[in-house]
């Protein structure tokens, strides 16, 4: 056996990995495998279809028992064009703070985990622990479902699935989920002088631009709402318009991107189709105009929204594993939580740090929030000589 390594000894380590997901992820998770294997614990790998891209799976304990998932993405955010005051990807103590790339979001719960893999394997007699590391949860969410869907068609499921986003150790008990397209307009180009001969795809893309913010309007003024979310209501968004190459030349290409986050519950299917719709509208009069043009729409991204009721036994679990007081929260950003839910797994979100410093420059975790992580750790491993029906509930 390995002697045991500190959080902060294993964050490092993480750390030095820059698992951008542009990338592949599979040095940081043959270093992970290997520091598993040095305890005796076996793990899996679910590769994505090139081969280049990885997520891992291993459980401590009996198999054949609901357990406890414990959930994290191997990826991180690009560092190019930011300021940093120390090399992103090495670990950096100052402050009683451990600056990096990652170290809050989220691989300072990683650490965390996997520094108490020998007590859950010690103590996981009754309760197993399974850890489930992703890849591409920062452009989507592209890792976690062939992942969920491997501990969804284990014999038994889980019963609780923590999802270590930072979140102050708070318990987050529901967020948003999100739809992301991208909308390419191919129009015919032509002399601004004539126009007439042409078909411009920057007034096809402006056209779609402003159904969707019409449609955004009437969603927040008469769509369903739910005061705990910030806004309470469901949005629609364009982050991006593209188009044209010269003034004096009619645009045969414009791109816009948009999104949807819509609150639990919602029928976003039904949105979407009213998106299409108007895009369909837009690509109609543009083929009036040129036979040849089109609009083509691609997905970007997708998640459900994670809704755990509030006062749900296996909130109550997390909160006391957490040592969080007061009542759980609502989380403005999206994680990979709604699909552990979908697949009928108990899920809620709670990790150390703080999602305001994610994906900024000198990202840092403060050394109290991982010994607070440590001690969540510690309590679960205390637990794992239980069946998780007696400390989780029903």
């Amino acid at each position: 056996m390995a002697p045991e390594q500190s959080t902060t000894e294993i964050l490092d380590r993480l750390i030095g990995f820059a698992s951008v997901s542009s990338d592949s992820n599979l040095d940081i998770v043959s270093w992970i495998e290997g520091y598993l294997s040095q305890h005796d614990i076996a793990s899996r790998r679910i590769y994505d279809r090139t081969g280049r891209k990885a997520s891992i799976l291993a459980t401590i304990g009996p198999a054949d028992r609901p357990g406890v998932v414990l959930s994290a993405h191997t990826d991180v955010v690009p560092v190019a064009g930011q300021d940093w005051s120390s090399p992103p990807f090495t670990a950096t103590q100052k402050d009683n703070r451990i600056v990096g790339r990652g170290a809050t979001d989220m691989k300072g719960f990683v650490a965390s985990v996997l520094a108490h893999v020998p007590q859950f394997r010690s103590a996981a007699s009754h309760t197993p622990i399974h850890i489930a590391l992703s890849y591409d949860e920062e452009v989507g969410c592209l890792g976690a479902p062939d992942l969920v869907a491997a501990i969804a068609a284990a014999p038994v499921k889980p019963a609780l699935c923590i999802v270590g986003e930072p979140t102050g150790l708070s318990v987050g008990y529901a967020h948003k989920g999100k739809v992301a397209r991208r909308v390419i307009v191919s129009g015919r180009g032509g002399h601004s002088a004539l126009p007439h001969r042409a078909a411009n795809a920057v007034f096809a893309a402006a056209r779609i631009v402003a159904a969707l913010e019409g449609l955004a309007e009437r969603v927040a003024r008469d769509g369903k709402r739910d005061a705990a979310f910030d806004p309470p209501y469901t949005t629609i968004h364009v982050g991006s318009l593209h188009g044209g190459t010269a003034l004096n030349f009619v645009p045969d290409r414009a791109v816009l991107e948009f999104e949807i986050r819509y609150i639990p519950d919602t029928d976003v299917s039904a949105l979407l189709a009213e998106t299409d719709a108007a895009i369909a509208a837009a690509r109609d009069k543009l083929k009036a105009q040129a036979p040849e043009a089109g609009i083509v729409v691609e997905d970007m991204a997708s998640y459900p929204a994670l809704m755990t009721a509030s006062r749900s036994a296996v909130v109550a679990a997390a909160q006391r594993l957490s040592g969080s007081a007061g009542n759980a929260t609502t989380v403005s950003f999206g994680t990979e939580a709604g699909l552990y839910a979908q697949a009928g797994i108990p899920t809620i979100v709670c990790g150390p740090g703080d999602i305001g410093r994610a994906h900024k420059a000198d990202e840092w975790i403060g050394l109290d929030e991982l010994a607070a992580s440590d001690r969540m750790m510690q309590r679960l491993a205390s637990q794992l000589d239980k069946p998780a029906e007696e400390w989780i509930g029903q």
